[in-house]
């Protein structure tokens, strides 16, 4: 069975040596992850130099192999840059986690849409200067609506169910920041939603992921600090 050229917006979310000249690159695009081979990327006269980096929208054309999962990129054209991001350490920090979420979550097929909408939407924000505790919860609880994973709270009681009937006590302010984390504005409010959700990924998602550890240890140090 033959292979087959494509063309698809694309978020690059890694780049690794594959030889001394050439790149695997991982992307998110529309239908899933994908990744290319890039061959020699490094090269002084290679079409790729500048034209992909991590957090960069692109648009590329790749080669589909019908055996394997490694592909072959055959065209690379930037689209969102994203440049901020190389200048403010906090949001290229939680870019990062971004990326691993998606990265780790995302499906294969027509769901992986919503999932490459939602980084590509998540990424133009913080290179835009939004990066904070909200744009975290934002993104997080949305990720996980998309996983199937939707957190349950009830805002009344002060509640925050985890599994079987295991449920962890918040404030009802906490539980309504968890809901809808953009209408809240405290940071010490904000940090503790950020906590819940972190024993939320401990119980359904088999441990914290390291990416958003160092940025909620930045986050935290930084209120501490300013008290």
């Amino acid at each position: 069975m033959a292979g087959e050229t494509l063309k698809t917006g694309a978020v690059c979310l890694g780049i690794a040596p594959w030889s001394r000249t050439s790149h695997v690159v991982k992307w998110l695009t529309p239908s899933g992850k994908v990744a290319t081979s890039v061959k020699g990327a490094v090269r002084p006269k290679s079409f790729f130099l500048g034209q992909y980096d991590l957090n960069y929208t692109c648009e590329i054309v790749y080669y589909r192999r019908a055996q394997g999962d490694l592909h072959a990129l055959r065209e690379c054209f930037p689209l969102e840059l994203r440049e901020n991001l190389r200048s403010d350490y906090k949001a290229l920090l939680m870019a990062e986690h971004f990326r691993a979420v998606a990265s780790d979550l995302c499906p294969s097929g027509p769901d992986a849409a919503e999932w490459y909408e939602l980084l590509d939407t998540s990424l133009d924000r913080l290179s835009d200067g939004s990066a904070g505790m909200k744009q975290l919860l934002e993104f997080e609880i949305s990720a996980l609506a998309l996983a199937g994973l939707s957190p349950s709270v009830e805002a009344q009681s002060g509640s925050f169910a985890l599994k079987g009937e295991r449920r962890l006590p918040v404030s009802p302010r906490v539980a309504e920041c968890i809901e809808n984390p953009s209408a809240e504005s405290d940071c010490e409010v904000l940090s503790d939603a950020a906590r819940a959700v972190g024993v939320f990924y401990a119980f359904h998602l088999d441990g914290v992921p390291e990416s958003r550890r160092t940025v909620t240890a930045l986050f935290q140090n930084k209120q501490t600090k300013q008290r």
